[in-house]
């Protein structure tokens, strides 16, 4: 007999991220761990996203204008405004456990 467990397949829909950097210092600190939802790859403005950039995973706050997206990061006053179709959503992030605790 074959016992499928129900929870399974939830979990199949997680990855676990480690944070490096300090790009989105206070909200994600160097060191944290990250759980992201990959199946959620619709953009709510504002929310935390990890994602394909530039060759890089790159941890940020997505702002949707239409077909334009705007990387944020908090610890700084940067904003990268770039084409939709130029990244590529790995998932949202679901939670946030910090390092410290």
């Amino acid at each position: 007999m074959i016992y499928k467990n129900e929870d399974s397949e939830q979990i199949r829909n997680f990855k676990a991220y480690t944070m490096r950097g300090s790009n989105m210092s206070p909200t994600v600190n160097e060191g944290d761990f990250l759980v992201v939802d990959i199946n959620q790859k619709f953009i709510i403005s504002g929310d935390i996203y990890v994602i394909t950039y530039e060759e890089s995973i790159v941890v940020c706050r997505l702002l949707l204008d239409r077909e334009t997206v705007i990387l944020i990061f908090d610890a700084t006053k940067v904003e990268i405004e770039e084409p939709l179709h130029i990244i590529s959503i790995i998932g949202r992030v679901i939670e946030i456990k910090k390092a410290s605790e």
